[in-house]
């Protein structure tokens, strides 16, 4: 259930990872991969993108694209403008399903999903981690489902890589249109700093995101958190024109 172009990079990094690319060889022309993959130019440049982002390739106008690393970076530095860099990120992780439950909002619990206490969820608890041979953690994700979506798509949210946004929208055809983002620092509870392999109570990165629909419905929300340098969030402010008087 991953869009096109984040199944060939994971199929690109699989295949450097695991050796059967080599550090120092040449990777086809972006024509040619588009010929053997039976996909557009686009798709192979977006998926290259990701591959690059994780530094296992370096990629200049004239000498083509070359191998120069089988292991990925240990830290994520994103600059997140909109759901298609969400996409990336989610591609360059492995997600690992830990548990689901029902549940219900309690007052502290509908705080944080901005909703009325007593609503009905799906709670699905997730790792990811980095995609390497020691799979280390990135983040620990609370994701909360309006049941009557969570029902449709419960079995098919299971180990593996890109959104469950995604999974959403292909299985109830349920798009993301816009996504709301808070971010706080809080400390990690010892529960959580176990699965994360960091010290309880250090400090950490949570970031809630909600999912809206386009009648801007909330349909979907993650909590998610993020140890101590494994996720930078960067944000651009440019200065407005000037305005005459």
């Amino acid at each position: 259930m991953e869009v096109r172009y984040t199944e060939l990079a994971n199929n690109i990094v699989r295949m450097i990872t695991e050796g059967d690319i080599e550090v120092g060889d040449k990777l086809p022309s972006e024509v040619a991969m588009a010929q053997q993959f039976g996909v557009s130019r686009t798709t192979i440049r977006s998926a290259l993108n990701i591959v690059e982002g994780l530094g296992l390739i370096s990629r200049k106008r004239r000498t083509g694209t070359v191998v120069v690393s089988k292991t990925t970076t240990q830290e994520y530095t994103k600059s997140l403008h909109n759901i298609e860099d969400l996409v990336n990120y989610a591609s360059r992780t492995e997600r690992r399903v830990i548990s689901t439950a029902d549940v219900v909002a309690d007052e502290e619990l509908a705080r944080a999903l901005e909703c009325k206490p007593g609503q009905k969820w799906i709670k699905v608890q997730m790792l990811r981690t980095e995609k390497n041979a020691e799979a280390s953690p990135v983040c620990w994700t609370d994701a909360y489902l309006e049941p009557v979506i969570g029902q449709r798509v419960l079995g098919l949210i299971r180990d593996g890589s890109g959104l469950v946004s995604q999974i959403i929208e292909q299985e109830t055809g349920l798009a993301v249109s816009d996504i709301k983002q808070q971010i706080d620092a809080t400390a990690l509870s010892p529960d959580v700093a176990d699965m994360l392999e960091a010290e309880p109570h250090a400090p950490c990165l949570e970031i809630t995101r909600f999912y809206q629909d386009r009648a801007k419905r909330v349909f979907f929300v993650t909590i998610n958190t993020y140890p101590p340098g494994k996720f930078k969030f960067t944000f651009w402010m440019h200065r407005a024109p000037a305005v005459p008087l």
